[in-house]
């Protein structure tokens, strides 16, 4: 273009041009000389168009904003093609904008029309899909290459949850039809029932006026034998030998009996045919009821295949989910403290250190901050404690300072229980809910101190226990395992355990655990329908507090006893680093802590990792270090997890 087209009068008044300076402003800005035109300054733009050239392109505002530009060939203002409109730097930031607040919204021409549709404001665009589709939003799509459902899996998903809905609906209509058709059954049973009655009191009845009659019969038989007898023929009768009086009322009762006889007769004959009439319509109703019932059934067990279906196609999408926002899952918990904190939570997912006048963030799937309760903190292991029973491994460590709150979070108390007994809670619970499957609990507690693995079962004291590594699987000979049935089975198991564990005072924790605990708790399950055997693991590890013994002054066997921890825990980081790293090896061996975890790590199961913090500003320091490995871990990824489903015949021996 080698002149400038000047910009439309009439439009002066119905807008402004938006650039960065006015961005957002309401005002009508009117040129000064009407007869002006756009020139190559802070109000125009261009883009390169493969196949068109370089075009030239204005923001304005006519009710809402709309991208335009100037067609040479057609000599009029044409509107901005979305494909194109989507290379504008303007609309480029808030695409951009709009896909960090909602990840799942990945179709860059459907932000671009809503954009449209709302001036161009990102944070409405935003509020309007939430409000119609929900947080399912919240979540990232599948990486790598998407096709046009792909985009628009989130709708895919709703859609689901309504054929979910109305498949509910249905089922619950038709047991309330099957319902009513029992009733109308039980209340044609009480009728059938009552006319039997009847008819027996009618044939009662009958009977009765039977004998009437065969009595009156006998009497005027009598009546009749009591003539006189006979005279001569000579001799004139001069008087009869029965009273006609008698005469007159035997005959009127023997023809008020013949009416009654008649009369009952017919109202017998019209109830037994009435009775016929309905025991026929019943036998048709029955029958009827009977067809409708067997349909009935069918469609409920319709119904139930295909309610079954869509769970397990939902709880497949579920798994799905967790396996794309990664196997490892990191939440970050901060005690409380009466101090002033050093700590700010910006929101759910991200929290600021600060030091010094800095500001660090860090970012983990969940900040729980120190209002948070035990049960806000179990919701966000929920999800991997319901795969354990399905036959998967899971995992769940606390790390942290001294006196950062790990044993609170995992162990509670009687009154609050932690992480700990409300997994094994929910574990029982699912287990009893499936009627179909058989289940088998046992719990085995260890510790590692000063690194040697003890067993906190074992009736008497023994030698330390060793590692045996035999493929994937890490078992550790001689260790007890107890099988419990009841939550008061486990709580006195862990009870008994929690007794023999090594605490000592230190200068930062006055009841300070001096080893690492490990609770493995083994399902096992056998499903009667499927002939199938699953195996599951829930490892429960509350790691020794981390700390410099410059803060803790310990000495001796607290100086011993330190080192041992920090070097554990040392290991644990250095495995981190390499799993984040993708290195060709990983140093499982370095520890007894990192060698019974590897099978936890290396990608067979799930995981959930605490880090615990302390927000006083003496405790900066630490808290940055833990928060640092807390950031290094979100960032391994181990990969999907493998379900332990074996056939019921096969005789199969999972250490774990």
């Amino acid at each position: 273009m080698e002149k400038l087209q000047p910009f439309p009068k009439e439009w002066y008044s119905q807008g402004h041009f938006i650039t960065t300076n006015n961005e957002g402003s309401n005002q009508p800005q009117t040129p000064a000389n009407s007869q002006s035109v756009v020139r190559e300054d802070d109000r125009t733009g261009s883009i390169y168009i493969q196949g068109k050239g370089t075009v030239m392109t204005y923001m304005f505002e006519e009710r809402v904003n709309i991208c335009r530009f100037w067609d040479p060939q057609s000599g009029i203002w044409l509107l901005l093609p979305l494909q194109w409109e989507m290379n504008v730097e303007f609309v480029k930031a808030r695409v951009q904008q709009v896909m960090s607040t909602l990840p799942g919204l990945v179709d860059q021409k459907e932000i671009v029309a809503a954009l449209r549709q709302c001036n161009y404001d990102p944070e409405e665009v935003s509020s309007v899909y939430l409000t119609m589709f929900g947080q399912i939003l919240l979540h990232a799509p599948p990486s790598g290459d998407q096709n046009y459902a792909d985009l628009n899996s989130f709708r895919a998903l709703l859609e689901r949850d309504r054929v979910i809905e109305e498949l509910r609906l249905n089922l619950q209509t038709k047991e309330k039809e099957v319902y009513n058709l029992f009733q109308r059954n039980s209340h044609l049973a009480r009728e059938v029932r009552y006319l039997t009655d009847v008819v027996q009191h009618l044939n009662q009845k009958l009977a009765e006026l039977e004998a009437d009659q065969q009595q009156s019969r006998e009497r005027i038989r009598s009546l009749l034998n009591r003539r006189a007898p006979a005279v001569p023929p000579a001799k004139p009768i001069t008087k009869p030998a029965v009273d006609p009086n008698q005469l007159r009322q035997v005959s009127q009762l023997t023809r008020e009996l013949n009416i009654s006889n008649k009369h009952l007769r017919s109202t017998v004959h019209q109830a037994l045919g009435d009775m016929k009439n309905q025991m026929e319509e019943l036998k048709g109703t029955m029958g009827k009821l009977d067809q409708v019932e067997q349909e009935a059934v069918r469609e409920v067990e319709e119904l139930r295949s295909l309610y079954r279906k869509e769970a397990v196609e939902r709880k497949s999408l579920y798994n799905k989910v967790l396996e794309l926002q990664g196997n490892i899952r990191v939440f970050c918990r901060c005690r409380k403290s009466s101090a002033s904190s050093s700590l700010e939570k910006t929101d759910d997912q991200e929290v600021v250190v600060v030091q010094k006048g800095s500001r660090k963030k860090f970012q983990f799937d969940k900040v729980y901050p120190p209002s948070s309760t035990q049960e806000d903190v179990f919701a966000g292991t929920l999800p991997v404690i319901t795969s354990c029973v399905d036959g998967y491994n899971v995992c769940i460590l606390a790390y942290g300072q001294t006196g950062s709150g790990k044993t609170y979070t995992m162990m509670g108390t009687k009154e609050n229980p932690g992480v700990n007994t409300r997994s094994i809670r929910e574990l029982l619970r699912i287990c009893a809910e499936k009627e179909k499957v058989s289940y088998t609990l046992k719990i085995s507690m260890l510790e590692i101190y000063n690194e040697t693995l003890n067993d906190l079962l074992a009736k008497s004291p023994s030698a330390s226990l060793d590692i045996r590594v035999q493929g994937k699987s890490v078992s550790v000979p001689g260790l007890t395992q107890v099988e419990v049935q009841t939550e008061a089975d486990i709580l006195a198991v862990m009870e008994m355990g929690e007794k023999n564990r090594k605490i000592a005072s230190t200068k930062m924790n006055i009841q300070s655990s001096r080893s690492h605990l490990m609770v493995v708790l083994e399902v096992e399950g056998s499903d009667e329908v499927s002939g199938l055997t699953s195996r599951g693991t829930l490892t429960l590890c509350d790691l020794a507090g981390s700390e410099r013994i410059s803060k803790t002054d310990a000495e001796g066997q607290r100086l011993v006893e330190a080192a041992a921890i920090n070097k554990s825990l040392t290991a644990l980081g250095q495995v981190f680093g390499a799993l984040k790293s993708n290195a060709l090896h990983v140093p499982f061996r370095n520890s007894k802590l990192t060698h019974l975890l590897q099978p936890c790590l290396s990608g067979d199961s799930k995981c959930c990792v605490f880090v615990n913090v302390s927000p006083d500003i003496k405790d900066v320091v630490e808290t940055l270090s833990t928060l640092q490995f807390g950031s290094t871990i979100r960032q391994v990824s181990l990969g999907k997890a493998t379900q332990n489903i074996v056939p019921a015949k096969t005789k199969t021996v999972k250490q774990n």
